[in-house]
């Protein structure tokens, strides 16, 4: 069944409303996301819901193929999108996610060169928004003697760092530390970074956009 019909016929009856939610999966989702759409369900108990997971591109295409009704993912990624409305949940920065036993993990900063001469685990260009992309372009052209490797999955590259196996970068607000297995340490490297959920601008369905309202009460919460 099509989204168009699928729409007139949850107009008609909301017991059978769907939503269906595309994430990438980061460990700030797996944290998050559970309690959030909990809250939401609470409201809207009649709502069938649907998580799909997607690099950021894919999760794009979806958006404006009208696959997903609303996506999350970082305000920079949107920047080539004219037809999509933004909901602002939070804002952060960026930081290497270091193992714990590693030397740089008492660091309270760290400048770019400070990776100089290490293992650097950095993300496949489909799983990088532009501002990653940016920075992961900038390590590599002007931090000297890099072993670098390439990652196709957030959840890998942080289980490759718990492992001992690199270092890598990423947003404050998309990595979560594990006191006894990693650190994130702040990177002196200034950049916008914002992370909310996207619909499309001419969303006139009442459920996506409570949705959008419920996730940024909650994250307000937080």
């Amino acid at each position: 069944m099509n989204k168009a019909l699928q729409r007139t016929r949850n107009s008609l009856n909301r017991e059978q409303s769907n939503l269906t939610i595309g994430i990438t999966d980061t460990p700030l989702e797996q944290a998050i996301l559970p309690e959030m759409i909990k809250a939401f369900h609470r409201e809207y108990p009649n709502c069938k819901i649907f998580l799909e997971e997607f690099d950021h591109n894919r999760l794009k295409h979806h958006l404006i193929d009208h696959d997903s009704d609303v996506i999350f993912t970082t305000h920079d990624d949107i920047t080539d999108l004219a037809e999509v409305k933004y909901y602002h949940l939070f804002s952060g920065h960026f930081v290497a996610i270091i193992p714990v036993d590693h030397h740089l993990s008492d660091r309270e900063e760290l400048e770019l060169d400070d990776l100089a001469g290490k293992k650097i685990l950095l993300m496949d260009n489909n799983w990088c928004p532009p501002e990653q992309l940016k920075l992961q372009e900038t390590i590599r052209k002007k931090v000297d003697d890099l072993d670098i490797r390439y990652v196709n999955d957030v959840e890998i590259v942080s289980l490759m760092v718990k492992a001992g196996l690199g270092i890598t970068v990423m947003p404050s607000f998309v990595a979560i530390e594990k006191a006894d297995e990693i650190k994130a340490v702040k990177l002196n490297y200034p950049a916008p970074l914002d992370y909310g959920l996207v619909c499309r601008k001419d969303e006139a369905d009442p459920l996506v956009l409570a949705f959008c309202q419920v996730m940024q009460e909650q994250a307000e919460g937080m």
